[in-house]
């Protein structure tokens, strides 16, 4: 069976892309395209109701809570709270790098330092 992706993105492009990358490479892809879909559906693998996934690749920017949030609500609930996660995005502020470490995340990606083959 292959691994799990959860991609919490809202960019339909840049979604295209990682999903065409991350199924050739043999994985098997999920999609939230906002926070809250995000959150229903960690909630959702929490209760055990979905099949939890390997590893989460999360947005900072998203249109409705930013991925920080996301972070802290996901590593507070039990069932979910040792996911890996890899944040992934354009910006290189760092605060919000610091923020996502002491958040426990695995890798804090910059999309502009790698291309997605």
């Amino acid at each position: 069976m292959p691994e799990k992706i959860l991609l919490i993105k809202d960019d339909f492009c840049i979604i295209d892309i990682y999903n065409t990358v991350l199924k050739k490479a043999g994985f098997e892809v999920e999609i939230s395209e906002s926070s809250k879909e995000a959150m229903e559906r960690l909630e959702k693998i929490a209760r055990g109701d979905e099949k939890r996934p390997d590893l989460v690749l999360l947005n900072l920017v998203l249109p409705d809570i930013n991925g920080i949030e996301v972070l802290k609500k996901a590593r507070l609930q039990k069932g979910i709270n040792n996911i890996p996660f890899f944040i992934l995005t354009n910006y290189t502020n760092p605060d919000l790098k610091i923020a996502s470490e002491k958040l426990k995340v695995e890798k804090y990606i910059l999309k502009t330092d790698f291309i997605p083959s």
